[in-house]
């Protein structure tokens, strides 16, 4: 007989699907049973679209009309708990609602909900209708999809990876600013399956100059469970006059691409003659856009998270504000001697005051070393203000986890 691990293994891996669409909002899979067979199965596809657990009767509905059968006395598994909660401006009702009127018998899901408007509580409004509900199943296999949505529902700001390659003595680059290549094809592959990952890629003005990056997914690996997920390009202008002939400000790519500038910006009146989206926000102490308000900002505009790429100020910037959740280096076999350094100075003046790194892994690759590890201390949130809220709330349509 088909086990409840081997359902749940289906709503998981349906919540894959549902990661290009996700934003601020999380990824979540339904699969709908009856008598060991699956009779329905759904995942969230973005704001305003039905969630998973109400995609997953619908397509049940569907398979069973005309044979006079209905959903009741089902069992729901979903990677993600059902919410409960109706904020302002909502356009689509609590999944709790929905499977209490279809009559579903049992409830099981993987990931508690992070959102403190729906912790808990989903859960609670189930039982107290007589459905048993069974929390936490396979937690360890869905709770890494909601990464980047626990971080932006507590920390009001996107999830941030920065990635670099660099030379064994820690260099991005010869002085001369050459820096192709470090890493070898197999580094690259990887880099790019990072970008897909993410709802962004960001990288600063001087490297756009030096480097001119694509900032697209080209040579990932194939996941046929989402498909080729291309990142919005983010590009931190400074004070020089942005690049024209940059591959990311071509005529193809401009719709994805946004460019943050320091208010007020010599890029504006660029960026309205390419027809570019141009966000300004505080200017920081090196004359950047201030990452918190940079980080507030993206998170308005629905963007969950973002692969910062560099170059050495940006990356210096966010890991001395502490807005960072998780690093990815890439080190090749080589030494460079006087160069461009990864990271800039940070004010350490010990060994203890340096930044501290946890779950670190290391793959030892062919020409390269490659490093993960997350952020050991409490990360940096942002003071969103009136208008970051809003339209966080707007795309959200409400407080809804899935909306």
């Amino acid at each position: 007989m088909t086990t409840d691990a081997t359902f749940m293994e289906r709503a998981i891996s349906l919540a894959r699907k549902s990661l290009p669409f996700a934003g601020v909002n999380p990824p979540v899979g339904a699969v709908l049973v009856m008598d060991g067979v699956i009779v329905g199965q759904g995942f969230h596809k973005g704001p305003g679209m039905p969630h998973a657990e109400a995609a997953a009767l619908l397509d049940a509905r569907s398979s069973m009309a005309g044979t006079g059968q209905s959903v009741a006395g089902a069992t729901l598994y979903c990677s993600l708990e059902p919410c409960c909660h109706c904020g302002q401006g909502k356009r689509t009702p609590p999944c709790t609602e929905v499977i209490i009127a279809a009559g579903i018998a049992r409830v099981v899901f993987a990931s508690g909900d992070p959102n403190p408007l729906v912790s808990g509580k989903g859960a609670a409004r189930l039982r107290e209708a007589g459905i048993l509900v069974e929390e936490g199943f396979m937690a360890d296999r869905a709770d890494p999809l909601i990464e980047a949505f626990s971080v932006s529902i507590r920390l009001r700001r996107p999830f941030i990876r920065i990635k670099w390659a660099q030379s064994l003595d820690g260099r991005l680059a010869c002085r001369n600013g050459a820096s192709r290549w470090l890493t070898n094809a197999e580094a690259r592959s990887q880099a790019h399956e990072l970008r897909s990952l993410h709802d962004a890629v960001m990288v600063g003005a001087g490297t756009l100059r030096t480097d001119d990056p694509e900032l697209t997914v080209r040579d990932a690996p194939v996941r046929p469970e989402i498909g080729t997920r291309q990142p919005r390009r983010i590009i931190v202008a400074g004070s020089q006059p942005l690049p024209v002939e940059a591959r990311a400000f071509s005529s193809a790519l401009r719709g994805g691409t946004i460019v943050m500038a320091a208010s007020p910006s010599e890029a504006a009146a660029q960026c309205r003659l390419w027809g570019i989206t141009l966000v300004e926000v505080g200017p920081g102490q090196d004359g950047l856009p201030d990452p918190a308000e940079l980080a507030g900002a993206l998170y308005g505009l629905g963007i969950g998270s973002f692969l910062l790429e560099g170059g050495s100020r940006l990356i210096t910037a966010f890991l001395g504000r502490g807005l960072w959740d998780a690093v990815a280096v890439f080190v090749a076999p080589l030494i460079l001697g006087c160069g461009i350094e990864a990271v800039g100075d940070l004010g350490t003046e010990s060994p203890e005051s340096g930044i501290k790194l946890e779950n670190a892994s290391f793959q030892a690759r062919n020409g390269f070393i490659r490093v993960d590890a997350r952020n050991a201390k409490p990360c940096a949130g942002v003071a969103a203000g009136p208008e970051q809220r809003m339209a966080a709330s707007a795309l959200r349509g409400g407080s809804c986890s899935q909306d």
